[in-house]
């Protein structure tokens, strides 16, 4: 009787260490960001958003992405270059963002793709990005000019082998309102998918 009761004693304290652990995870991980972010700007037809947090410079850059894309006739490789630079600019800025699950540029990478990036973001940039409350005291990241970008015809071939004659192989750079050490150039390769462009590879 005596080893039962110790068992259940023991079983009844790891009971109230996890419930008690399961809160305070709870609450930490439930905090909400002081604000919530509204979209302003839709480009129909390709599903581009434009929220009311993007800096200045990402929004400027969205209006002349808008305009490309109202034309009759897109020019290919201006779309490539103004994704390229709006990737960018969203991506590595990270002073406008909530958590480190406030990926930028997502709705530039193909969808098949999403899923590593984000993991891959995570874990490696956005790790140490705090939650966007009043006790986050963090400096970070503003990415505030682009300061070159070429494109260049390529082609990719993806995992499964298929090749895409009609890509785009994109060299950027860019500097930061303040420089933190971050790098601040790129070679990325960009994909059409049905008439929507989309990032497949960085380095």
């Amino acid at each position: 009787m005596k080893k039962i009761k110790k068992i259940l004693i023991i079983l009844i304290i790891l009971i109230l260490i996890a419930i008690i652990g399961a809160l305070v995870y709870y609450n930490y991980q439930g905090q909400k960001p002081r604000k919530e972010v509204k979209i302003v700007k839709y480009i129909n037809g390709y599903g581009y958003e434009l929220k009311e947090n993007e800096t200045k410079l990402y929004k400027d850059t969205f209006e002349k992405l808008d305009k490309e894309l109202s034309n009759k006739t897109i020019n290919e490789s201006n779309y490539a270059k103004l994704v390229a630079q709006l990737f960018i600019i969203d991506f590595y800025t990270l002073n406008n963002k909530l958590s480190k699950n406030d990926i930028g540029g997502l709705e530039f990478i193909k969808e098949s793709m999403k899923d590593n990036f984000i993991e891959e973001a995570r874990s490696g940039f956005y790790k140490y990005v705090e939650l966007d409350s009043e006790k986050r005291n963090q400096e970070l990241p503003e990415v505030s000019v682009i300061n070159d970008v070429n494109v260049e015809n390529t082609s990719f071939t993806y995992t499964d082998k298929t090749v895409d004659e009609n890509a785009y192989k994109v060299t950027i750079s860019w500097d930061y309102k303040k420089d933190l050490g971050y790098e601040k150039e790129a070679k990325m390769i960009i994909v059409k998918d049905n008439k929507k462009l989309y990032v497949v590879e960085m380095d």
